[in-house]
């Protein structure tokens, strides 16, 4: 995982007592010491601080805890500070500590596409929002889909990135030429493997010019070389897409959904589906948009489909918050800033995808980070592209769905933290427990901020979510045992 967090020989030792510390599981009140980068021991509440005063002692840097000014719990965060050492009281109403988030699913832009984000700018955004490890997308420039350029933007990300990273590699190519060969000489080359998230298929090749469609999926999955290498796929069917390319105009923007309707997708999931029974392969789907397409992952995965019949592979999803925040009557607000792969959906068929969060079908959220700048999407030089930035105000969004009732912190620690760990072999990472990364974030569910643009810290300088006020802020971020945010 990326950055140099984990080797510092200064960081401090931190507790953070009276915690409410969230896992799929529910809610415990705990003591947490970090140490080392590492969560060294999640104890009983009252129990933290002998066990740090112990370890400080260890280190012959003397402290008695007795003697230390703590901090008030009438605060969110009352704390006291030593030399190495600091106390962070988490007791107030309303705060909690989560892991930290992991997203899967982003597009920071670098190298080539920097004028829209980039490694620096877009993981400060991240952990604004609370997230901790992202795994960034191929389709930079020049497209991360050779060893030399997966290699070139390993050293970016290592010089710039400021939160944990891992990198996807794009498949490429048609038939003999697909890029497998490519792949592989990353698999096998033991420096760049950590970095690895995975295999990125395009099925259309109308995002960002890397579809490889059916058969280049195929002959992935085929690939024994490649077995265990998670593959993720954005599953729109190009012969599908071709039929309804003209139903687009630039100056109607809703037309984008008439374009890429739902049975792109459907086919497209058929597809992926059937070829991840036919060879035994794990596959993940990318961004389900509606009930059909969730229909189809069902289907494979109860039954004799992918997880049925002594077969052993795996098939998981993803919603991303646009399709679960915005919806087709805000393109006369938003215009062309609502343009995505694969479009926003209606209303209702925005509620469908809620049912599936809530009755467990859906796997991780992830955002699909894809900042462009403004004068791009406006539609007067030429098509606006698709994408949207949305790292930095996924947690908010979410939070504010737990302050009214409607969805539970345990939900989010399922479904950013913990899911999207186990899906992609992190380690240990993704829960608050002993011996994991100490990627930890603080939130306050009784606190609401109003969404700025200003405020955030994208490169692009705009939200999809300008003005809405939102219940539940990030206090504090704790990355590899140093306080970020």
């Amino acid at each position: 995982m990326g950055g140099s967090f984990l080797t510092r020989k200064s960081m401090k030792k931190i507790l953070l007592k009276n915690a409410r510390v969230v896992s799929s599981d529910g809610i415990d009140e705990k003591d947490i010491v970090i140490s080392g980068g590492k969560i060294l021991k999640v104890c009983e509440s009252g129990e933290g601080e002998d066990l740090l005063a112990n370890i400080v002692d260890e280190k012959s840097e003397r402290t008695v805890a007795a003697n230390r000014e703590e901090g008030s719990g009438e605060q969110s965060f009352g704390a006291s500070v030593g030399e190495d050492f600091i106390i962070i009281d988490c007791a107030a109403d309303d705060t909690y500590v989560l892991p930290g988030l992991i997203d899967a699913h982003v597009h920071f832009r670098e190298p080539g596409l920097t004028k829209k984000g980039d490694f620096a700018t877009e993981s400060a955004a991240a952990l604004a929002g609370g997230v901790t490890t992202i795994f960034d997308m191929p389709n930079t420039v020049p497209p991360t889909t050779t060893y030399e350029a997966f290699k070139k933007k390993v050293e970016l990300a290592k010089e710039k990135c400021l939160c944990g990273f891992r990198l996807f590699v794009g498949a490429a190519g048609d038939g003999a030429a697909l890029n497998l060969d490519e792949i592989k000489k990353i698999v096998k080359d033991k420096k760049l493997r950590p970095f690895l998230a995975g295999i990125k298929v395009y099925m259309g090749h109308s995002t960002g010019g890397m579809g490889v469609g059916v058969d280049g999926l195929d002959a992935i999955l085929k690939d024994g070389g490649l077995a265990g290498i998670p593959v993720v796929v954005h599953a729109e069917d190009q012969a599908c897409l071709d039929r309804y390319s003209d139903k687009f105009e630039v100056g109607r923007p809703a037309s984008h959904g008439d374009a890429r309707p739902i049975e792109c997708s459907v086919e497209a999931v058929k597809a992926a589906c059937h070829l991840a029974k036919k060879y035994n392969r794990s596959i993940h789907i990318a961004h389900v948009t509606s009930r059909e397409e969730l229909d189809v992952i069902r289907k494979f995965r109860v039954g004799g489909g992918v997880q049925g019949a002594g077969l052993t592979a795996v098939l998981t999803c993803e919603v991303s918050p646009h399709h679960l925040f915005l919806n087709d009557e805000m393109y006369g607000q938003l215009g062309h800033l609502l343009k995505v792969n694969p479009p926003v959906r209606s209303k209702a068929v925005v509620g469908d995808l809620w049912n599936a969060v809530y009755d467990g079908e859906i796997d991780i959220i992830a955002s699909d980070h894809s900042p462009h700048i403004l004068n791009e999407k406006s539609g007067k030089n030429d098509i606006p592209p698709s994408g949207m930035p949305e790292v930095e105000t996924t947690l908010p969004l979410l939070l504010n769905e737990v302050a009214h009732g409607k969805f539970g912190l345990k939900d989010i620690a399922r479904l950013c933290c913990e899911k999207p760990a186990e899906i992609f072999g992190l380690g240990k990472v993704g829960k608050i427990a002993d011996g994991y990364r100490a990627d930890i974030v603080i939130v306050d569910i009784g606190q609401s901020r109003e969404v700025r643009a200003s405020d955030l810290k994208y490169k692009c300088g705009w939200s999809c979510y300008e003005g809405r006020v939102l219940s539940g802020v990030v206090e504090k971020v704790i990355l590899g045992g140093e306080i970020q945010v």
